[in-house]
């Protein structure tokens, strides 16, 4: 599942927030009208209740345009007796009461259903007409109700296509306003620490976004110079150790040479040991600092995998140290540099040399359009949590593949660093029992 965008997220509340806010609007507009309906009926229902208690004072008969028609509204006077006095020609038919309760003082309003009529709600008025009785005078309520349920209509499919309408824009807008920030996170990504030189676009409009692109090119460029001033004193360091290493190493080889005291020949042997040991770390620091500013030796050579790793597993046989196992090498072409090919192929079988017991097996195969290289030693093995870690810089997992067996903690990441750029990749294998199994692929030849 891919994760949920800042664009996502603020289309989602805005159209969340704007749909409440419409469905109260539309809620309260109903409720406005229906109020302002009904009381419109009210001041009719008054005017017409003063109407006929006018002409009951005055002894006449209710006219049946009074009532508004046979199936609009009606009049009933109800004498204290609970008589029925007088009705309008809709009622005359019916002698029997139309409400039992007595309203109190004063105007009463109710909205109810008259079966004596019609079907229909009735909005009413009832009133107290002094020494007469109770006047009840009613109308239609179907006016308010038909009102209402026309707006409840329009209102179900008009705010679902506002919303919807909303949604969109703001999707749109949020997408064009962060469309500069998506190009920097782009640019951002395909800077590598060999491209450092490269920067984000500015989308020019002077505002937060701009003012954030530039904010990030000031970063960039000041990561470059520290990067550059850090690959400068590596390389530069490791430059100059060179020289006085190498002197150094002549003069000892010189004094072991013509030694003749053992103790004295031992002393000169273990420091000669440690030279050419830092003679290695030197070469693997120069090396990771022409990598990493991007002027290490090309490559577009086609070339055989196989020789190479036959010609260092020869290299390690020459020792006589252990047993190195061939049998399951076979011709394999790449396109790549001999030179760090051969480097990342030695730095391998040095360490599986190192950590071996009697035995190193090496497997090369074509599978598909890749070239493997598999390095296995019957040593101690590599814990699978540190499978990652164990090509980064100077890492040694315990003690027993430690800088003691000679080690610097260079290699495994030279090794990953010249298959990189080849195209490939390096890991480390699942242990089927005992010993380190390094698995290397690289895209074949076409």
């Amino acid at each position: 599942m891919q994760p949920r965008s800042i664009r996502f997220r603020i289309t989602a509340i805005a159209t969340i927030a704007v749909a409440g806010v419409l469905i109260v609007g539309a809620v309260a507009v109903v409720l406005l009208q229906r109020n302002g309906l009904t009381a419109s009926l009210d001041e009719a229902l008054t005017q017409r209740a003063d109407d006929i208690v006018a002409l009951i004072e005055t002894g006449a008969t209710l006219p049946d345009q009074l009532a508004g028609g046979a199936n609009e509204g009606f009049a009933q006077l109800v004498g204290y007796d609970g008589e029925v006095v007088i009705a309008t020609p809709n009622l005359s038919d019916n002698s029997g009461l139309l409400f039992e309760s007595s309203p109190g003082s004063g105007d009463t309003f109710m909205t109810v259903d008259v079966p004596n009529v019609d079907d229909d709600m009735f909005r009413v008025l009832s009133r107290e007409v002094a020494a007469t009785g109770i006047l009840y005078v009613g109308t239609t309520y179907d006016v308010v109700s038909e009102s209402a349920a026309t707006l409840v209509t329009s209102l179900a499919w008009i705010i679902p296509v506002l919303v919807v309408a909303l949604g969109a824009l703001v999707w749109w807008l949020v997408g064009t306003t962060l469309q500069p920030v998506e190009n920097m996170r782009l640019e951002l990504a395909e800077i590598g620490a060999t491209d450092l030189e490269r920067r984000v676009p500015r989308p020019g409009t002077d505002d937060e976004i701009d003012r954030l692109a530039e904010t990030m090119n000031e970063m960039l460029a000041r990561l470059e110079s520290a990067i550059e001033r850090q690959h400068r004193f590596v390389a530069d360091a490791s430059h100059e150790l060179r020289s006085p290493l190498t002197r150094i190493r002549s003069e000892l080889e010189v004094d072991l040479a013509g030694s003749t005291d053992l103790e004295h020949k031992g002393a000169l042997e273990g420091l000669l040991d440690e030279v050419v040991g830092m003679q290695h770390m030197v070469g693997d620091l120069l090396f990771l600092a022409r990598s990493d500013t991007g002027n290490g030796p090309g490559f577009s050579r086609r070339l055989d995998l196989d020789d190479l790793v036959l010609k260092e597993a020869r290299r390690i046989q020459s020792h006589e140290r252990v047993a190195v196992d061939l049998s399951a090498v076979s011709g394999a072409p790449v396109v790549g540099d001999a030179g760090q090919l051969t480097r990342a192929i030695r730095n391998l079988l040095d360490n599986a040399e190192r950590h071996a017991v009697d035995r190193v097996t090496l497997s090369l195969e074509e599978s598909g359009d890749m070239a493997i290289l598999v390095v296995a030693d019957d040593g101690p093995g590599i814990p699978e949590v540190e499978s990652d870690r164990v090509f980064e810089r100077f890492t040694r997992v315990d003690a027993a593949r430690s800088a003691a067996a000679g080690g610097t903690g260079l290699g495994l990441a030279i090794s990953r660093e010249i298959v990189e750029r080849h195209q490939g990749t390096v890991s480390l294998l699942p242990s089927d029992g005992s010993g380190a199994r390094f698995e290397v692929r690289i895209p074949l030849a076409e």
